[in-house]
């Protein structure tokens, strides 16, 4: 944590204190920062294309709750609440299960579910805007003991702003909403502009910060006489941010496909902001072009993430960009590789937990891939069903949980809590120039030895997965996860699995290990998570390679649409060459 993270977490531990102890001060405070602050002017002068994007982002997040909604039944990740109306919704609403992580709850504060009702709704829904709205004002306080954990977390205000705020002003441009309901959520932004730009999360940085500069940059450009205090400190702000969190080469420095989606919407409507300098604007800008080509990068055929770290599905928008170029695509600063050629995509994740000053999203990932043939997803990540405290969350962050190669037995990272990380680690991509194009790779050393894997692509074949483990002292392992809409069939003549997921277009794939293995290949039980608070039931392959005399350890596996080519034993010998001399190369 550097200073000034540290400074803002003893800020933030004695608001959460002091505030219960002296409400009334702590209300004069925030409507005293209220009261210096325009409103939303009542007619935009113009909608822009990051408006309207955000705008729907979140009605597209919300659209088939639209009518519970407005009856007050509220379903947020597959859990449904019934409060009976919409005036008498529960913002403090635990669910047990979550534990000490009320993500249910934050979802419910973002108001997301409003958004749809806004654009899209009738005169029924249009009448229960006003009814949420002034429910949350009349039965939420900012002053109270565990307020800034629920209703009034800094981050759940951001998302209502971006939510709330987008979808009023597009309602606005389409000829506006009966005057209550307008006036309700002009209040309430007004009301939770103050409280963000009074409650900025620098203590925790990353995509917290992001998000509340993004929501106070979509307010203030349709606000009017912008103070020029506020303009300046958002200018520093949004700049040492955008530089400390986005790498050169496009990628969100906490490593999250997921939150790079997020942060390609952050920077959309930063760069928008009027009142920002047109230097930083046109930095914003350029930086946005880079986020966007690395989500697409990280994106499958099927246009979702994928779920190195912490990430799940639906809660960014799908890409429906330009694909990324066939090919090999690296990205050197944000430690990611993908091999692809049209529905066949291999991404491969070879670089640090996370920033030493935050890793708390970090997975022990390292060396780990996705890999979809035919557009279909067929080696996956463990993923990410929760983040309370617990064992599930513990194993779902472990290197033993991940595909890549691990020493049995040994974790490389601590993993405290929710979010807290004892023991940092980190790999790193072989260099690129000294790989065949058709190929990429990355090392990691972890305790007991080194480890390297490459991928070495065949197009319109398939894959080939070299895994080495140098210095070997101690059993090595690698575990593919597969999603149980496959059949895993085992081939007894040759050890060999055969797999295929039927639909309207099947897909069929086979799965050979080259190398000699310690035990039998056998299909066990397993899960994965896709969907937040959700696990779907998965096949685990689990490989052990034998050790042949020597101390380096080698797993050779071929995924491809059918069996290895001819040449794949010389293709082996190839690549560990080519992988030994890119290690000579690695700093």
């Amino acid at each position: 944590m550097s200073p000034r993270m540290a400074i803002y977490m003893v800020r933030r531990i004695a608001r959460n204190r002091l505030a219960p102890r002296f409400a009334q001060a702590y209300r004069n405070r925030l409507a005293g920062i209220q009261a210096s602050l325009p409103k939303l002017r009542a007619t935009p002068e113009e909608i822009s294309p990051g408006l309207v994007a955000m705008a729907e982002f979140y009605a597209a997040e919300y659209r088939d709750m639209i009518d519970g909604a407005a009856e007050g039944r509220i379903v947020l990740q597959g859990r449904g609440v019934d409060f009976g109306s919409p005036d008498a919704i529960d913002w403090n609403r635990e669910l047990p299960e979550e534990g000490d992580h009320q993500m249910w709850r934050i979802k419910l504060a973002h108001m997301g579910f409003l958004s749809p009702m806004i654009t899209e709704g009738d005169v029924r829904h249009q009448a229960a805007i006003a009814a949420v709205v002034r429910s949350a004002q009349a039965s939420t306080d900012p002053a109270t003991p565990g307020a800034f954990n629920a209703y009034w977390f800094p981050y759940a205000a951001s998302h209502r702003i971006l939510s709330l705020a987008s979808g009023l002003l597009v309602a606005r441009a389409k000829g506006g909403l009966p005057a209550d309901a307008d006036e309700a959520l002009t209040d309430l932004l007004h009301e939770n502009a103050a409280f963000v730009l009074d409650n900025i999360e620098h203590e925790l940085g990353n995509n917290h910060v992001e998000r509340n500069l993004a929501a106070l940059c979509l307010y203030f450009s349709y606000a009017g006489n912008v103070p020029k205090t506020v303009a300046d400190r958002l200018e520093l702000d949004i700049s040492r941010l955008v530089r400390a969190t986005i790498l050169g080469d496009g990628c969100q420095i906490e490593r999250s496909p997921m939150y790079q989606g997020l942060s390609v919407v952050s920077l959309g409507v930063m760069a928008e902001a009027p009142f920002l300098s047109q230097g930083l604007r046109d930095f914003l800008t350029e930086t946005h072009a880079k986020a966007q080509n690395a989500f697409a990068a990280l994106c499958h055929p099927d246009g979702e993430v994928a779920l190195f770290n912490d990430a799940w599905h639906h809660e960014v928008p799908r890409w429906n960009g330009p694909r990324a170029l066939d090919g090999r695509i690296l990205f050197e600063q944000g430690g990611y590789g993908r091999l692809a050629e049209g529905g066949d995509v291999c991404i491969l994740d070879a670089g640090a937990l996370g920033p030493r000053w935050n890793p708390g999203h970090g997975h022990a990932d390292f060396l780990s891939l996705e890999l979809s043939l035919g557009g279909a997803r067929l080696l996956v990540d463990p993923g990410t069903s929760r983040y309370n405290t617990g064992a599930e969350r513990a194993r779902e962050r472990s290197a033993r949980a991940h595909n890549g190669p691990i020493w049995l037995d040994h974790e490389p990272v601590d993993f405290l809590g929710c979010f807290k990380v004892g023991r940092l680690a980190q790999a790193q991509l072989l260099p690129a120039s000294v790989l065949p194009e058709n190929c990429i790779g990355g090392f990691f050393d972890t305790g007991p030895g080194r480890l390297v894997r490459a991928v070495q692509h065949l197009p319109g074949q398939g894959y080939l997965v070299l895994d080495l483990w140098l210095d070997a002292v101690q059993p090595g392992q690698v575990t593919w996860l597969i999603p149980a809409l496959w059949e895993v069939t085992l081939d007894a003549s040759d050890g060999c699995l055969s797999l295929r997921l039927q639909g309207a277009a099947p897909v069929s794939a086979r799965i050979e290990v080259l190398t000699p293995l310690n035990a039998q290949i056998t299909p066990i039980p397993a899960v994965h998570a896709h969907h937040y608070g959700h696990v779907e039931p998965a096949h685990a392959i689990i490989l052990q390679p034998r050790r042949a005399g020597c101390e380096q350890l080698t797993l050779a596996t071929w995924i491809g649409h059918s069996s290895a080519p001819g040449d794949v034993a010389a293709r082996i010998v190839e690549l560990r060459e080519a992988m030994s001399f890119a290690l000579s190369h690695a700093q």
